[in-house]
């Protein structure tokens, strides 16, 4: 198995990925890497000493994104090199399979199908509903063996003439529950995501903000996550500074699952989210979740399991979590424990690692009868 990474940190598509590595390794799959390199991530895959390559990554797929540095011009001289040197990257391992970890791979997923090998594309993203989303459907569609979408409502956004992509849902580890406490004061409410104008990070604030407002020292406020997409650098820093005005603590990366120990409400006001694997985390920790009626979310947290408020509405958001300050324990850890049984009943890495190995089996099934 080839695996083509578009990240240059170790982001949430990534990490769902390399969490079921050693899963798949035991229904007899090995693993080579291809990522950006220089990178975060590239370093992490060669720290756990595993086959990896790569060089630096120049494609990109929108104008936004081609304007950043290095620029348009030397991103469009570069390109034809960095292929060669992926292509020949295939040519030494030459898998069984490759999957190209995001829509954003979509260029090395071409390459490989057009070099003859068995093709996967895992989208763990929202396809945009305009031209540029179109074209990359119908590219995907014409020239892959398989599509996997991580939710069904992004699955539904790659439809194509009545073709549908296959569903994988994302997963977690299941850790030990979080001791829900009696009576919080200050109730500590934290969010995990990268700060981004797609996860609500403002919105996040704002409610923070009011909540503060009206009861002072009675709410405690965290954010963990990077500023490292670059389209929203600027936006991102404003958004930071403000969260300091507003006493909230930004912490750019921690060990999640120990910090939710620290927490008694999760909230994530995503704009758009396919399946994020932040709410997944929380909700197996067996904390009280807040999210938005929003794309996977909507899909994550049903009746019982959390609260789902409106996106673009942090009023909203406010109220409900100052509901869930309100609650008893006993309310609040049975929330916490229906979102638990909801992730252990479907949404493990066991679970996640015999979709996949369905899912690679019938790529190759897929281009053998081609």
């Amino acid at each position: 198995m080839a695996v083509a990474f578009h990240e240059v940190i170790l982001g949430g598509a990534t990490r769902s990925v390399l969490r079921i590595v050693p899963l798949l390794a035991e229904r007899g799959w090995s693993f080579s890497f291809w990522a950006p390199k220089p990178s975060e991530l590239y370093d992490h895959l060669v720290s756990q000493g595993w086959d990896v390559d790569g060089a630096p990554r120049c494609i990109e797929y929108s104008l936004r994104t081609w304007r950043l540095p290095p620029g348009p011009v030397r991103r469009l001289v570069a390109a034809p090199g960095y292929l060669r040197r992926y292509r020949r990257f295939l040519q030494t391992r030459q898998p069984a399979l490759v999957h190209a970890n995001s829509i954003l791979s979509l260029a090395e997923a071409l390459v490989a199908s057009r070099s003859g090998l068995p093709t996967l594309l895992h989208a763990h993203e929202m396809l945009p509903q305009d031209l540029r989303g179109r074209m990359l459907r119908r590219a995907a569609w014409r020239n892959l063996d398989q599509i996997v979408a991580v939710s069904e409502t992004s699955g539904a956004r790659l439809d194509r003439r009545g073709r549908r992509p296959r569903i994988v849902h994302e997963a977690t580890p299941i850790p030990e529950p979080v001791e829900t406490r009696e009576n919080p004061r200050p109730f500590t409410v934290g969010t995990v995501a990268v700060v981004s104008k797609r996860k609500g990070s403002d919105l996040f604030v704002e409610a923070a903000r009011a909540l503060r407002q009206r009861a002072g020292a009675e709410y405690r406020f965290e954010m963990v996550g990077p500023s490292s997409e670059l389209v929203d650098r600027e936006w991102a820093q404003d958004v930071l500074e403000q969260a300091t005005v507003a006493g909230i603590e930004h912490v750019p990366s921690a060990d999640v699952f120990e910090r939710f120990r620290t927490w008694d409400a999760f909230v994530l006001p995503s704009r758009s989210d396919p399946f994020p694997l932040s709410m997944l985390e929380a909700m197996a920790s067996g904390l009280p979740v807040v999210g938005t009626r929003r794309d996977g979310i909507a899909e994550q947290i049903t009746d019982g399991t959390g609260l789902l408020v409106e996106p673009e509405d942090p009023g909203a958001l406010a109220d409900a979590i100052a509901w869930m300050a309100a609650q008893p324990a006993t309310t609040r850890r049975r929330m916490g424990a229906a979102a638990r049984e909801r992730v252990t009943a479907s949404f493990t890495l066991e679970h996640h690692a015999a979709a996949m190995d369905d899912a690679y089996r019938a790529t190759i099934a897929h281009r053998a009868r081609a």
